[in-house]
């Protein structure tokens, strides 16, 4: 198989990936919603949350890091022939971390610019502790994802060269 090719598996079912992961953590947010506010108001807490650019840009990001770290992925396990599993796993952290960190700079410029040199930290505030949060939250589910993600790769890879 050409490099290509494999690539472009990566891709494919990282989008995939990246999907479950977004459904999986609006569902993560949804619950705790859907019991204070009942089900239709609490499925769509996104619409009453000032943040809602935020959120716009933290997708799009998402999407973008998983065509990117998904073409490594797919590279890695079909061309290298290593690890699915781990690889998967690796590239689904490496997904919502940098996702994560480039969407919070948004926040950080809308908001916390401004409190640059005041007792506040901004940087810690906006940017550190939103990747250390998403990455505790969203450890288990990115694993689950992950190994998902590494072995549909393998899959699609293995039924492509016979």
């Amino acid at each position: 198989m050409d490099t290509d090719r494999a690539e472009k598996i990566g891709s494919r079912q990282a989008m995939k990936a990246v999907t479950i992961g977004l459904i999986i953590a609006h569902l993560m947010m949804a619950l705790p919603s859907v019991a204070d506010d009942g089900l239709i108001k609490g499925f769509f807490w996104f619409l009453d949350v000032s943040f809602k650019f935020n959120i716009l840009v933290g997708v799009i990001c998402m999407y973008l890091c998983g065509h990117l770290f998904g073409r490594r992925a797919g590279y890695k396990i079909i061309i290298s022939k290593r690890n699915n599993f781990l690889v998967g796993f690796i590239c689904g952290l490496l997904i919502i971390v940098t996702a994560t960190f480039l969407a919070s700079w948004v926040c950080f410029f809308q908001e916390g610019i401004d409190n640059i040199g005041s007792n506040d930290n901004p940087f810690e505030d906006y940017i550190i502790k939103p990747v250390f949060l998403v990455s505790i939250f969203g450890l288990v589910p990115c694993l689950l994802v992950g190994l998902w993600f590494g072995y549909s790769i393998k899959k699609h890879g293995d039924l492509t060269e016979t």
